[in-house]
């Protein structure tokens, strides 16, 4: 909700092109992410120190975030779909992504 947040408001708001608003949207998102992971999601921690957790933790992001990025550049100036909509759709792929490659590599003992 954060990255949609911050994506409209770039975009609509300042003039930010869409894909900058999202990349901007995305990595305050990553932090968001990271503090609801580990104090509500997934309190089996593999690592349990963020010195090794957190960057592990934003490679799984950023691989997510590339996958994001080329979506959203494909479905808008490709498929000529709203950036928003797009946004909603591409929002449902990366979730479950994120969540079973973070459950699998950070939060499984």
């Amino acid at each position: 909700m954060t990255d949609f947040l911050v994506l409209f408001v770039l975009t609509e708001f300042t003039g930010v092109n869409y894909l900058w608003s999202n990349l901007v949207g995305v990595c305050v998102g990553i932090v968001l992410s990271y503090v609801l992971c580990v104090k509500w999601v997934f309190l089996d921690r593999r690592y349990n120190q963020i010195s090794l957790e957190f960057p592990v933790f934003v490679v799984t992001c950023l691989v997510g975030l590339l996958i994001n990025q080329l979506m959203l550049w494909g479905a808008v100036e490709f498929g000529g779909v709203h950036y928003l909509v797009s946004k909603v759709a591409i929002t449902v792929v990366i979730f479950v992504f994120n969540f079973f490659f973070k459950k699998l590599v950070l939060f499984q003992k």
